[in-house]
């Protein structure tokens, strides 16, 4: 056994310069290695530390996510972390993994997004919320969902270009992500951003001010909506240029929207009761006191139990409806709390006014209360089209959505005070009838007719979309429509020519060759309701449609 070799003092010196200055050149991977081999670092010390701003941001910045796109796998690991953290439902996602497709043939271009919420600058959720179940920090910049304010009333996701607030069935409200705030408190990083396996995502600080003037003309990624509405502050960066062909993996896939049957419901019955309260009041001015006291109370009590119905439908909407008196608290800055607060004022004259005919000594206020009740019932329909034009979307614009609701309150209104002026014939005498004949069931048949030309001469207009090259919302639509939704389609234009057109006509014919006085009236009596339910019928279907149809540009979808 050979004995060591002693070193030297000097060899000694040499070795420990030596390592010194190995030391000064390690690796940062190294370093890290040692430092965790040491215990002198906690496990994810990196995720927190370098995925996330060292300080909070200061007046006029708040945080953001930063996504990688040359890093996203497209893994989902994201996805998982977030869904196992937050205790989400099994079909319930706060972020999600999409694509986006490009380039040629002999170079195609993948490129995975991640997205979640983009806690906004100016987010419309917030904005559109009756019950002012959001708030945004003032200082972090995080827009947060109340849980406990919150109603049900899933206006926050039609507010939201982005598809962000989902709706929770089983607790009967809407639910976000939130940027893990509670982890950002602890200076800890959100739970997507400490999964990613390839450091895409992170947390930043942006300028407010930067993220308006960046949003003006330019969108998250392609295909994505118009960054101007919301400010979003979500930040995709890439070392590559997107070549101009780039879009969704899922941009020409088309998915009827959701139907929401409760308010369609509401809708099409309280433009019914606006109608006939209006029609009502109309033809009072052309029929004499004789007539008048057989027909006032009949349709007003069928207008009113019109918007009662309505009003009760429309609760069922919500998913928490023992808090719908809450609707009210966002007065200030939500169309849908002013849409709600103007049909109970509607509904309460309306009962007042079709008391007033059973009521003794109410005569000389029937005038100023009918005057009231249309007067609330038309700003309440402003208000619908308002809600509905708030969200931005390119198929429910101010005078889109206001069309369709107006020529409803005239359609409905005219078919409904023509059944009523029809089966009234039965309890007045001779006289009345013919009166009814001349001045009310004529002319509500010529109106039928040609309200309901215009309106379906113009929703059939959007078929011309079919021959455009480029893939429009419009084109989008009407592919639906001749498409997943044509069966709806084919019943709203059926029930609308025989209802608006045919039948109306035929009552008209009939008015005028058959005697008031005989047993023929039944007949007319029998055309009336088949009108009136043809007509309802296909209202229906086109407030169907308008819901189902109502597409507009996303986020790049789960693949």
């Amino acid at each position: 056994m050979k004995t060591p070799k002693k070193i030297s003092e000097f060899e000694l010196q040499q070795l420990v310069v030596s390592a010194l200055a190995e030391q000064r050149e390690i690796t940062a991977v190294e370093k890290y290695a040692q430092q965790h081999e040491n215990h002198q670092l906690p496990l994810q010390q990196k995720y927190y530390r370098d995925l996330m701003p060292l300080s909070q941001p200061k007046q006029g910045q708040q945080y953001a996510f930063e996504v990688d796109l040359d890093r996203c796998s497209g893994c989902k690991a994201c996805v998982t972390a977030c869904h196992s953290l937050n205790g989400l439902d099994e079909n319930e996602t706060w972020r999600s993994v999409g694509q986006l497709l490009g380039g040629t043939e002999e170079k195609p271009i993948q490129q995975h997004v991640t997205t979640a919420c983009h806690h906004c600058v100016e987010p419309a959720c917030m904005h559109g919320c009756p019950v002012n179940a959001y708030e945004k920090d003032e200082i972090t910049g995080i827009v947060k969902h109340l849980d406990d304010q919150c109603i049900g009333c899933v206006y926050c996701t039609l507010k939201c270009p982005y598809e962000v607030p989902q709706y929770d069935k089983a607790h009967g409200i809407v639910r976000k992500c939130d940027m893990c705030a509670d982890r950002l408190s602890e200076g800890e990083a959100p739970a997507c951003v400490q999964a990613c396996p390839t450091q895409a995502l992170a947390i930043k600080v942006v300028e407010k001010e930067k993220i308006l003037e960046e949003s003006q003309a330019t969108a998250l990624v392609p295909g994505a909506p118009a960054s101007d509405y919301t400010l979003p502050t979500t930040t995709y960066k890439s070392r590559q240029v997107a070549p101009r062909n780039m879009l969704p993996s899922d941009y020409h896939h088309l998915n009827p929207q959701h139907a929401h049957p409760p308010l369609i419901i509401m809708l099409v019955l309280t433009q019914l009761s606006v109608g006939a309260f209006c029609v009502d009041m109309l033809l009072n001015t052309f029929l004499n006191n004789s007539v008048a006291p057989y027909l006032n109370p009949i349709r007003s009590v069928v207008a009113l139990c019109s918007g009662l119905l309505a009003l009760g439908a429309s609760v069922f909407h919500l998913g928490r409806p023992l808090y719908a008196f809450r609707v009210v608290v966002g007065l200030k800055k939500s169309w849908l709390s002013r849409e709600v607060l103007v049909f109970g004022l509607f509904a309460i004259l309306a009962v007042l006014y079709a008391a007033s005919f059973w009521m003794g000594g109410m005569e000389d206020t029937h005038f100023m209360l009918g005057l009231g009740v249309i007067m609330s019932g038309m700003l309440g329909v402003v208000f619908s089209v308002l809600v509905y034009a708030d969200c931005r979307k390119e198929l429910w614009r101010e005078f889109i959505s206001g069309f369709k609701f107006f020529t409803t309150v005239a359609i409905l209104g005219l078919s409904t005070t023509l059944i009523t002026s029809t089966v009234s014939v039965l309890f007045i005498d001779s006289a009345g009838r013919k009166e009814i004949f001349l001045f009310s069931i004529g002319p509500l048949c010529l109106g039928l007719t040609v309200i309901s030309a215009l309106k379906m001469l113009w929703e059939a207009s959007i078929f011309r979309y079919l021959k455009d090259h480029s893939y429009s919302i419009f084109k989008r639509a009407a592919l639906l429509m001749v498409g997943k939704l044509n069966r709806v389609t084919l019943l709203r234009f059926l029930t609308g020519g025989l209802g608006g057109l045919l039948l109306p006509l035929l009552v008209y014919y009939a008015s005028h060759n058959i005697d008031p006085n005989s047993s023929d009236t039944v007949l007319l009596i029998g055309l009336s309701i088949v009108t009136f339910s043809l007509t309802l019928i296909g209202e229906f279907c086109e407030r169907y449609l308008f819901f189902t149809t109502a597409v507009s540009l996303k986020m790049p979808g789960d693949f």
